[in-house]
């Protein structure tokens, strides 16, 4: 059907207006192909960029200076959201940076089994959203949203202010890395 298209399309825009054509120049043919060509292709190429930027920008915005190695620490994790429904649970990051090949579906029961870790490592946690939307927050300042869904693993009473303190401290440049991270991580040996 598409090669059909593709035959009969151009016959049909270039005919003249009394054989039921649209009567179009060649170079109105190709300033339409053009654009639509342009809208097509490029521009949903550059929204989903920009989205995934965003995305990913979201799951590691928030790094711990003084250990940003540490995949506790350097990543976030999203439950809960429908995100995770859609993604093979994505949003369990932090998940996925500690064993990269570890199954979409068992990355849920990690994160249950091993919450004494997360809250012992300071890992960040949300609730109900999903990366693209803590971006979205952390643009727009919307700490006290964060902070809400900021899941306290430790069951412990933390007001919404101590994990706005916590959050901001986590998004502060890192001037300098720390040199006991790059004499352990593989990644900055020289």
């Amino acid at each position: 059907a598409e090669g059909l298209v593709i035959k009969i399309v151009p016959l049909f825009l270039n005919a003249p207006l009394d054989q039921q054509g649209m009567g179009l120049t060649e170079q109105q043919i190709g300033l339409y192909y053009g654009t639509f060509g342009v809208i097509a292709f490029v521009a949903p190429y550059v929204i989903v960029r920009f989205m995934m930027m965003a995305g990913n920008w979201g799951q590691h915005a928030f790094v711990d200076a003084q250990a940003p190695d540490n995949c506790y620490r350097n990543s976030i994790t999203c439950i809960n959201s429908g995100y995770n429904r859609r993604a093979f649970n994505d949003g369990y990051h932090i998940g996925h940076h500690l064993k990269m090949n570890r199954h979409w579906t068992e990355l849920p029961k990690d994160l249950a089994d091993n919450v004494d870790t997360y809250v012992r490592e300071g890992a960040i946690v949300f609730q109900g959203i999903d990366f693209f939307i803590v971006s979205l927050f952390l643009w727009t300042g919307r700490w006290n949203i964060l902070a809400k869904k900021f899941v306290r693993l430790d069951g412990k009473e933390r007001s919404d202010e101590d994990v706005i303190r916590m959050l901001k401290s986590r998004v502060q440049p890192i001037a300098a890395w720390p040199e006991d991270a790059k004499s352990s991580s593989g990644m900055f040996s020289q």
